[in-house]
């Protein structure tokens, strides 16, 4: 969505990115959108304005809005992968096992929170 947004502001062909425009052009149903809207501009990601010419707009430049703090916006600081599944089972090797499982969805969660902090919305545009 915020690709689509701030590709539009760049081109000169909106100001604001209309909701109803991001809501047809990206598939995002109008409820989901508007959690998003509500995410981004509380986190202070996007500036919105209401009316005729409203809509949406990046609020920082795109080399300042990673694609970590886009998802910790939405997610409110959520981990990507949950650990805190619980075994019916009892014992040492389910024990192991479990401390396995956690300790690799760490490093995963670690991995892929450090590749979405390199990636910025203005490394996206420069691709398209």
């Amino acid at each position: 969505m915020l690709l689509f947004v701030a590709d539009k502001v760049r081109q000169g062909l909106f100001e604001y990115v209309p909701t109803s425009r991001i809501a047809e052009s990206v598939d995002i149903p109008a409820p989901t959108l508007v959690k998003l809207v509500g995410a981004l501009h509380g986190a202070g990601i996007i500036d919105t304005r209401e009316g005729r010419a409203g809509g949406v707009r990046l609020a920082m430049a795109p080399e300042e809005v990673s694609l970590a703090l886009i998802f910790e916006a939405v997610e409110q600081s959520r981990p990507l992968f949950r650990s805190d599944l619980r075994f019916h089972v009892q014992g040492t090797k389910p024990k192991k096992a479990h401390a396995a499982i956690v300790s690799a969805l760490d490093r995963a969660e670690m991995a892929m929170r450090s590749a979405l902090r390199e990636t910025s919305l203005a490394d996206l545009l420069a691709e398209i």
